[in-house]
């Protein structure tokens, strides 16, 4: 039996996105809902073409201008996200093939790019295959939108919604979530979507509250007028009571207060009880991060240069203003280190369509990383002397995505080398870059004794060595009950490369989403972690927590969770240490 309509109901749903929101429901329906469906004449063919195509040109305009607005943001999942469905707008399945079905089919447009979408849909949805389930969302999510184009009236965009409303929807798409805005958007609350799915990492990068596995159409059944999401329990409380109301809106205000304590407590050091300092470093994506969130910091401990694809009006990213852009960083940093991933391209980057590569059955487990820039020695050569020349003076360390085999390094060490030469008549001085492997694939552990010998420092990272090691594709909502940041096989992996990395003597660093975890960070201390690369909104966050344990604590923490065969008990096992 139903509740009774009118009566405070506490639902229980799985919290992806922290946050507490108190405001209207707002239920956001399907776009491509009830699509016309008519013949047309053969002289009407040429106005209907001419109509798809202006809803592309719309389409790839408002794109264009929500890329535009994400750089400027900060927001890297959500930049990647569009600069995807940017390009997909420019692939004959979208141009030419949809023009040549409407010609053929000889009716309207709407109901020929929806045929087509669904007939694509129902191939793929079938394919267990990661690539093709991501491909999938994504040419679901493009779809919306371009029919959202082809109609006189765009029936459930967010423009339509009220300000402070709480959205729910039977999935939301992670463009929809890319474009919304804290103001907006109180919280968003779904029925499908796991914690590692794109829309999710958006809603993450923004900060706005988000639950997921709720029963969407019991709620818009019931009909409540007022709602308060709890995205750190993974509640959503309809028609609250006055005393509900009251309690929730003291959480917010404490969590308005926050920000401001943060910046007060900020001239605190990094460091556990007993005195140990840690060193935080920050992750960006552009130079303009680090005016976004103000929160003292060691340096940056990861550039992601790949989005300087996207940041760049030129065709791609020219030598000269890389070296602006580097420039410009250095000088932000004072003398802070600033560690340069290069041109990390591939598998799920979509960078650019100069890149013209070639369709691959695996990308995620293709030419990515270093083993591209290998093949396109030019593009790394002229990232290498765009950073020579701007690093005079400056603190800069070059890391080597996806290394995999200790020849990549040594073939990247040599290629440096090559250039430095070149650049000897122009700097007589070439400043000294340091040179790091990122550990990302189980191969690059097993050798971490080799690749600490043969480079400067270590960067373990957490998102691609889990995504490989469990082989789990992080980014399939299908996989997200299998994707465990703290495995067990994971913690003994890290446990091996900060131990080949002491004995080397040289700095290791951690970096991935479970750097930025306040649950996780006590057992990496204890395994040894003393350098973090974060997300720069999570600074203070990390820092309270390190503050808050000893290392001895954490070792013995640490010591428990290693005799642990099985993820979830390690899981049970930090949430009651975070308790304590």
């Amino acid at each position: 039996m139903s509740p009774e309509k009118g009566k405070e109901i506490r639902i229980q749903g799985v919290p992806v996105s922290e946050g507490i929101a108190i405001g209207s429901p707002f239920f956001l329906k399907a776009i491509d809902e009830d699509v016309p469906d008519f013949e047309i004449t053969y002289t009407e063919v040429d106005s209907e073409v001419a109509r798809y195509r202006k809803a592309l040109f719309s389409s790839k305009e408002d794109l264009t201008k929500l890329r535009h607005d994400l750089v400027l943001e900060g927001s890297d999942e959500a930049v990647s996200t569009i600069e995807t469905h940017i390009q997909m707008l420019e692939d004959p399945m979208i141009t030419t093939d949809m023009e040549g079905k409407i010609r053929q089919m000889l009716r309207n447009t709407e109901s020929v790019f929806h045929s087509v979408i669904r007939d694509y849909s129902d191939r793929f949805s079938e394919r267990t295959d990661s690539f093709f389930q991501e491909r999938l969302v994504d040419v679901q999510d493009l779809s919306k939108r371009i029919l959202g184009h082809l109609r006189t009236k765009q029936n459930g965009q967010f423009s339509d919604i009220p300000s402070g409303s709480i959205v729910f929807t039977e999935e939301v798409a992670p463009s929809y979530t890319a474009s919304a805005h804290v103001a907006q958007i109180s919280a968003f609350v779904t029925q499908s979507g796991g914690g590692n799915s794109h829309a999710a990492l958006i809603a993450r990068s923004k900060g706005i509250p988000y639950v997921a596995d709720v029963n969407v159409a019991e709620i818009e059944r019931l009909n409540p007028q007022s709602i308060i999401v709890d995205a750190y329990e993974g509640l959503v409380i309809l028609s609250p009571t006055a005393e509900t109301r009251a309690q929730y809106k003291e959480k917010q205000k404490q969590l308005a207060t926050r920000y401001q304590i943060f910046l007060d407590e900020d001239h605190l050091k990094a460091e556990t009880i007993d005195g140990i300092g840690v060193k935080l470093y920050i992750n960006v994506g552009n130079p303009q991060d680090l005016d976004i969130f103000p929160y003292r910091h060691d340096g940056v401990g990861l550039f992601r240069t790949e989005y300087l694809f996207l940041q760049s009006k030129e065709f791609y990213p020219s030598e000269k203003y890389q070296q602006e852009a580097y420039a410009n960083l250095i000088a932000k940093m004072q003398g802070r280190p600033i560690v340069v991933r290069a041109f990390d391209l591939g598998g799920d980057k979509h960078p650019g369509l100069f890149l013209n590569r070639q369709k691959e059955p695996n990308p995620v487990l293709g030419n990515r990383g270093i083993r591209y820039l290998l093949r396109n020695r030019e593009l790394f050569k002229m990232q290498l002397r765009a950073l020579f020349r701007a690093a005079i003076g400056g603190d800069v360390r070059l890391l080597l995505p996806l290394i995999s085999d200790i020849n990549e390094l040594r073939i990247s060490k040599e290629i440096i080398e090559e250039v430095k030469e070149a650049l000897r008549q122009e700097i007589p001085e070439i400043p000294n870059i340091l040179v790091g492997c990122m550990i990302e694939v189980p191969s690059a552990v097993m050798i971490s004794d080799a690749l600490a010998k043969n480079c400067d420092f270590l960067s373990v990272g957490t998102n691609d060595l889990v995504q490989y090691t469990l082989g789990v594709d992080r980014s399939n909502p299908l996989m997200s009950e299998l994707y465990y940041p703290s495995h067990p096989s994971v913690l003994r992996m890290i446990k091996m490369v900060v131990a080949e990395a002491g004995r080397q003597g040289i700095p290791l660093s951690i970096c991935g989403e479970i750097a930025s975890s306040t649950l996780i960070i006590p057992l990496l201390l204890g395994l040894g972690v003393r350098d973090f690369s974060v997300t720069p909104r999570y600074l203070p966050h990390i820092k309270q927590t390190i503050r808050k344990w000893t290392v001895v604590e954490a070792y013995k923490l640490a010591q428990h969770a290693l005799t642990m065969g099985d993820p979830k008990e390690i899981s049970t096992l930090l949430l009651a240490a975070q308790k304590r």
